[in-house]
């Protein structure tokens, strides 16, 4: 399933992506995989969300942490270079729509995960949750294209909240 996800992610990058403008979306790219990696070496040891590999793709991804990377290396690229090339340029409506539709978008995909036990929750996080993320997520993706260090503050704060709102036991990290 994850493979499948894999190749229509790269080819529909590859077919509707802006790839003669490529290094204008990297830093973008970087932030979305720096956001992920962040997530998973802060909650290593108290996880809210777990990739678990599936019937599906047991003889390629074995583990959480695999699956992770290739979802940090071959599907966000993609995702950031599709979202940003066709970002409407004007029209708050017609942005938040846009921001809608791929929130609910990955949403689905995450639910269609869940179904099929490739991905579970613990510690208080649950489907609304990644609902309410993925919202989050592109809207900080488009503000981190356009204002990096605004982004970048708001990360932090976030990040700073999920922390307390979950119960984060960060003495837990080894």
């Amino acid at each position: 399933m994850r493979i499948l996800l894999h190749v229509l992610f790269l080819s529909a990058a590859w077919k509707w992506g802006d790839w003669r403008n490529w290094r204008q979306y990297y830093p973008t790219m970087l932030y979305m995989i720096v956001g992920d990696l962040m997530y998973n070496f802060l909650t290593y040891n108290y996880t809210m969300w777990k990739f678990n590999p599936t019937s599906f793709d047991k003889g390629i991804y074995s583990s959480h942490t695999l699956i992770t990377l290739g979802i940090d290396f071959i599907n966000f690229p993609a995702v950031v270079l599709l979202y940003l090339t066709h970002f409407p340029a004007k029209g708050l409506h017609k942005q938040i729509l846009y921001i809608l539709v791929w929130a609910m978008m990955n949403s689905l995909i995450e639910l269609i995960a869940h179904f099929f036990s490739g991905i579970s929750y613990e510690h208080g996080w649950n489907y609304g949750w990644f609902a309410v993320f993925n919202v989050i997520m592109y809207i900080l993706l488009r503000t981190h294209y356009k204002q990096p260090l605004l982004a970048l503050g708001l990360s932090a704060i976030l990040i700073v909240s999920y922390c307390f709102y979950f119960k984060l036991p960060l003495n837990t990290m080894k």
